[in-house]
């Protein structure tokens, strides 16, 4: 505060993200702090297990980051929509960064993402290979059951994540759109918690093989790490504001299908055919993934196949025009007009359609 005047205006909007961002905080240290204590809790005297401590002290910079970076999103797009004139001129202006023409405007979230999931996916591959769940009793106040609820808390530090990086009207379709992206990204999160229970011997009363239990920890950690690809197909999209990459999305469905859904159902329908385990109620939701996946990647690359089928007719229509009138060849066609408009259009439809 300088000369008695507040450097900024106290609106709800600013109440709403600070809220925001003190909780997201507050699960992004606990959910850190804990994972620490279960690693020091197998060998409190390596001093190496101590420095897990610095990473998660800067995670909570680039979370601030990423929040703010909302909070001035949600101010741009209030003022934008007050003055539209104003806002797509200096929209216009200046050079686009290489980053966000392929992430798009909102791109420090996924790099946030990518850093904190990067150290997650460490400390468990750390916490599960240790052997640290299987060495801890129940009735203890580190339970296994309590690394299962640390664990949960990233589908809710995604969720208001998201919720921090725009401002949506209150039961409008975008608003549905960017909820039901979070609430299915967070479903697969506890889909990978509930997956990682089949290694903790307390609970599944099974010892598996070297090579199940790698491929458990290996596919349960990539489900913490995709929704880095949600966080894209967002940015890409404006959240909500722009129509939806087909390449973005046909990726994200792709790794989830095959990856997530397929090979998790594989693995438990192996366990409760060949070791007659008893599996979690979530392969039901791994199959109906499987065909619903499969059905939207279908008219996806239906989509897909018609828009680029559009670009090289254009094109095509452009070469035989400059032949026809002894206008530029191929080779020079770069510098023409009717070539730099046919390239522009494809740049405004380039795999892209309706979400």
């Amino acid at each position: 505060m300088a000369g008695g005047v507040c450097p900024f205006t106290l609106t709800r909007e600013l109440l709403y993200h600070t809220f925001l961002t003190g909780v997201v905080l507050l699960l992004v240290v606990t959910q850190g702090i804990l994972l620490d204590v279960y690693i020091l809790s197998n060998d409190h005297t390596a001093i190496k297990n101590y420095f897990w401590l610095i990473p998660d002290f800067l995670l909570i910079f680039a979370f601030v980051a990423a929040m703010s970076s909302g909070y001035k999103s949600c101010k741009h797009e209030r003022s934008s929509k007050e003055n539209p004139k104003r806002s797509d001129a200096g929209h216009r202006r200046g050079k686009v960064p290489i980053h966000v023409k392929m992430l798009g405007l909102y791109s420090l979230p996924v790099f946030v993402w990518l850093a904190y999931s990067g150290l997650l996916v460490a400390k468990v591959v750390i916490i599960f290979k240790s052997e640290i769940p299987n060495k801890i009793s129940t009735s203890d106040a580190l339970s296994p059951q309590l690394l299962k609820i640390v664990l949960s808390l990233t589908f809710v530090i995604f969720a208001l994540l998201v919720e921090g990086q725009t401002m949506t009207e209150a039961n409008s379709e975008r608003k549905r759109y960017i909820q039901s992206l979070s609430h299915g990204t967070a479903f697969e999160i506890l889909d990978s918690v509930t997956f990682l229970s089949l290694i903790i011997q307390p609970e599944s009363k099974l010892v598996l093989p070297l090579h199940l239990e790698n491929a458990v920890i290996a596919f349960s950690s990539m489900n913490f790490i995709f929704p880095a690809i949600a966080l894209v197909k967002l940015s890409r999209s404006n959240y909500g504001h722009s129509p939806l990459c087909l390449v973005s999305s046909i990726t994200y469905k792709m790794c989830h299908l095959w990856l997530i859904n397929f090979t998790y159902f594989v693995i438990r329908i192996y366990l409760l055919a060949g070791i007659s385990l008893s599996v979690s109620p979530f392969i039901v939701k791994n199959l109906y993934h499987i065909f619903s996946i499969m059905k939207s990647v279908w008219v996806d690359f239906k989509q897909l196949r018609l828009v680029m089928g559009d670009y090289f007719d254009k094109r095509r229509r452009v070469y035989t025009a400059t032949e026809a009138t002894g206008g530029a060849s191929l080779n020079t066609g770069n510098s023409s007009n009717d070539w730099t408009s046919v390239s522009d259009k494809f740049e405004e439809i380039d795999l892209k359609h309706d979400a």
